[in-house]
């Protein structure tokens, strides 16, 4: 194929990924999709891989992120965001590119180097923008697309590296059954071989065993949607405080309902006006607190002289009177979205820097929080809203003991986006690789109640007011993926650095020992 059919079947797999993602959830398209990147692909030269990467990276990513639109309210941070991801992608295939210059690559076992070296650069190219620049974007990981598939399982033993690094795996044996780039011999065995193990390796994955009993006893657990006014009220005072008002409201609905709790889970946000300085919203918490007669964890702000802390607060009654007890700050705030990295520079560049007018720092503390209850303690783990995708903060509090995680968040500002929808799958992808259930708390929806294997045990709806209640599995062993840490990611990227550097070394060695022949053949 010519550049201009290449650069159109990497654009089209590129689109075709986001059906593996929410809405629809067809985790096999993610093998489909990159299947058919790795035929444009074929045996290009880096520069071109590099374009045909890109136009992949594109074609994903600018839909996936389409909720940068909406929060932001401007098209150029969505396209900046976007192209970056996307030429991530494309340095992949580069990288890929120079690989496949090795000695190897026609032989009879290239196939399975190939499959083996593009899943360990792949998945080393995620680990990457995972944490850089700016402390990463670890959004529309291959790994997530797989929530609802069997690959998933295997997060259990190696995190998003291990089921990214499967599916790639395996849609390079079939990209390589369309594209056999000259083998010489037992092409229609290799082939069928190719395309057995391809389908081979979901079901295997669905024999991986998954632990989801409860160790400690369990823990009921409320979780509040009060819901934003929407449109937002002119006065921001007012707003923020019809938004505790409603999740008082909907904590009084609860409590009514169903009054045997151990905790109340609120939202990031849920009180934007920090109860430690405004008596009116303290009050409502106040009296939220002592109608459920159990601890409250609220979302708030605190605000100084220098920046900001996106905080979750323990709220526990103590006779007639609340205090706080724990709490947590938030460790990882979003690069342009709630500070900005290097402001007079980028200020020069776009206006919409503006926007975030204070910044947000980042805490110090770990991502956990002891519940003292009348029989036990519990250790709770706590990510904030885009923390739940930080895999390295998130396996940091079970490590430190969580038995059970909880994700604050606040989706008001994507709209009717599938902004939610993913971080709900993100927050089902933790649940599956720590072993813990996970309780996710929005302003807005989606809220939800997730079992250690993954599975939604109740969800809301978004824009409404709501609450859910479930008794959820308390745990504390520690699957592989959690003891194992970062090496998982080092590994594969210390292995596919090999590949890459290999790679042109043994076909510039091929090369000369050709010529030497050649010149032995003409004496």
């Amino acid at each position: 194929m010519s550049f201009v059919p290449r650069f159109l079947l990497a654009a089209l797999a590129g689109g075709a990924l986001n059906l593996a993602f929410p809405h629809l959830r067809w985790w096999w398209m993610a093998i489909v999709a990159l299947a058919l990147l790795h035929v444009a692909l074929g045996r290009s030269r880096p520069g071109r891989a590099f374009a045909y990467g890109t136009a992949f990276g594109l074609a994903f990513f600018l839909p996936h992120l389409s909720w940068a639109i909406t929060s932001v309210g401007t098209y150029i941070p969505w396209a900046a965001l976007a192209t970056l991801q996307a030429c991530i992608i494309g340095l992949y295939a580069c990288l890929r590119a120079v690989a496949l210059k090795s000695a190897w690559y026609t032989r009879s076992a290239s196939v399975w180097i190939d499959a083996v070296g593009s899943g360990l650069l792949f998945v080393a190219i995620e680990g990457m923008r995972s944490r850089f620049p700016f402390g990463g974007f670890a959004w529309g990981l291959v790994g997530y697309s797989q929530v609802e598939g069997p690959i998933v399982r295997l997060a259990a033993y190696g995190g998003t590296t291990l089921v990214g690094f499967t599916v790639v795996v395996a849609a390079v044996l079939l990209a390589r059954v369309i594209n056999p780039a000259g083998e010489r011999s037992g092409r229609f065995l290799s082939r069928a071989a190719q395309v057995a193990v391809a389908g081979a390796l979901p079901l295997v994955a669905a024999l991986a065993p998954l632990a989801g009993n409860a160790e400690t006893g369990s823990l009921s657990v409320g979780v509040v949607q009060g819901n934003v006014p929407r449109p937002p009220l002119a006065d921001g005072y007012e707003q923020a405080r019809r938004v505790t008002a409603n999740h008082r409201d909907e904590t009084v609905r609860l409590v009514k309902s169903d009054p045997q709790l151990d905790l109340i889970v609120w939202p990031e946000s849920a009180s934007d006006l920090d109860p430690r300085t405004n008596d009116d919203v303290l009050a409502m918490i106040h009296e939220s607190v002592l109608a459920a007669k159990v601890p409250i964890l609220v979302g708030t702000q605190e605000y100084f002289e220098n920046g900001r802390y996106n905080q979750h607060l323990l709220f526990v009654p103590d006779g007639n009177d609340v205090r706080i007890v724990d709490s947590y700050t938030k460790q990882h705030p979003v690069p342009f979205g709630e500070y900005i990295p290097y402001r007079d520079f980028f200020a020069k560049i776009s206006s919409d820097v503006g926007k975030v007018r204070t910044d947000m720092l980042p805490g110090q503390k770990p991502g956990i929080m002891d519940l003292a209850l009348a029989d036990r303690n519990v250790r709770v783990g706590d990510a904030i809203c885009f923390e739940i995708s930080v895999e390295d903060l998130v396996r940091d509090s079970v490590n430190r003991g969580a038995q059970v995680l909880i994700v604050p968040t606040n989706n008001a500002s994507f709209g009717d986006s599938a902004e939610a929808a993913q971080q709900t799958d993100i927050s089902r992808f933790r649940a599956i690789e720590f072993s813990r259930a996970t309780v996710q708390a929005s302003t807005v929806g989606t809220s939800a109640i997730i079992d250690p294997r993954g599975r939604i045990v109740g969800a809301t709806e978004l824009w409404t007011s709501d609450h859910l209640v479930a008794k959820v599995a308390l745990r504390t062993s520690e699957t592989f993926a959690a003891k194992a840490g970062i090496i998982p990611v080092l590994g594969s990227a210390i292995l596919a650095l090999g590949w890459v550097v290999v790679g042109p070394f043994t076909g510039e060695k091929r090369a000369s020992r050709r010529h030497y022949s050649d010149l032995q053949r003409k004496r």
